[in-house]
């Protein structure tokens, strides 16, 4: 049963492999969202670490781990900021990833508007223990079952490949009274890299996600936020939309206490509803805290018992010490 199982994932991950690693609480992952979001946000740096676990009726089937942080800077009264990340995804036990970029941005006020350009160069390492799997050319007759110690007669060049890869982004948000749009795109593998552990070339197309958010102060305690992402490459496209909800406990100086959940709606290859997720979390002090689940309600239900993915994020971010209002002193008479 298992063996089926793992079948059947396998080939779902084909069919949504230009997805690539990625986090249902995407505003949780900033920097592997978009290379933009390096420094936007109020404080002087973050530290943050996210994990995603999916499929679990496989066992070891896709663990993703992801580290990093951001700080800002302040060179001539400009706002640039710069940040790193690793991310770690193990996929079936048996094909790695691993990814360390570095990523800088640049942010501007004008007239109102606040945009942000980022970029991220880094580093990608995948790896395949190919001993742990079976070829067709490894069935042994004399037993009928396969072993793997037999020579597989694959032509594969290599286990582990490395290559550069590079990742370029933007985003722009003004409040406008009661009301804050966003809206961001990032483009990822912009070096177009040969990932193929064979000798034929299989380079990454290029990868788009765009990005739309409309906040809405309800009330001094209430914002309303619905959102939307859309993921695209060459023949394949994930998109998310959904609403959350936050609510405001208490403010001081540096921060806004609040708790905050909602619901999304994700869409895959061909239309097909993929996943609906859940997700909590609260903002204390300098700590965030996240805590989402996908129920699986793609064609895959049936083998995995509805049973996606959760997620749990954590960020920690220092206080602002850049003065953000101005006021000139003066007697009173």
């Amino acid at each position: 049963m298992k063996e089926k199982l793992l079948l059947l994932c396998l080939f779902f991950a084909l069919a949504f492999k230009a997805q690539d690693i990625h986090f249902s609480m995407y505003n949780l992952s900033p920097l592997t969202m978009n290379p933009a979001n390096t420094g936007n946000y109020k404080g002087d740096f973050r530290i943050m670490g996210n994990y995603r676990s999916q499929w679990k009726e496989i066992s070891r089937a896709y663990n993703t781990y992801s580290i990093g942080g951001d700080m800002n800077f302040y060179p001539f009264n400009q706002n640039v900021s710069a940040g790193i990340f690793l991310v770690n995804d193990k996929s079936g036990g048996n094909l790695g990833i691993t990814k360390v970029f570095v990523s800088g941005a640049y942010h501007k006020k004008i007239a109102g508007f606040k945009m942000s350009l980022g970029i991220q160069p880094g580093v990608v390492i995948k790896s395949l223990d190919i001993n742990s799997h079976t070829f067709p050319n490894q069935l042994n007759w004399n037993s009928g079952a396969f072993d793997n110690s037999l020579p597989n007669n694959e032509s594969f060049v290599r286990q582990k490949i490395t290559y550069f890869d590079l990742n370029a982004g933007f985003n722009i948000s003004k409040r406008i009274k009661k009301f804050e749009p966003e809206i961001g795109g990032s483009f990822f593998h912009l070096t177009t890299p040969n990932e193929s552990f064979y000798a034929e070339k299989n380079k990454l197309p290029v990868r788009q996600i765009y990005f739309g958010s409309l906040r809405y102060y309800a009330t001094d305690k209430v914002a309303v936020v619905p959102n939307t992402v859309v993921n695209v490459t060459t023949k394949a496209n994930d998109w998310i939309f959904g609403l959350n909800l936050e609510y405001t406990l208490s403010k001081s100086t540096f921060f806004e206490n609040k708790v905050f959940g909602g619901f999304m709606w994700r869409k895959g290859v061909q239309r097909i509803s993929d996943a609906a997720i859940v997700n909590v979390g609260m903002k204390y002090s300098n700590y965030t805290i996240g805590f989402s689940y996908d129920i699986n309600v793609s064609p895959l239900k049936t083998a995995t018992s509805s049973k996606g993915a959760y997620e749990i994020a954590l960020i920690y971010t220092g206080k602002n010490s850049r003065i953000s209002k101005k006021q000139i002193p003066c007697d009173r008479y």
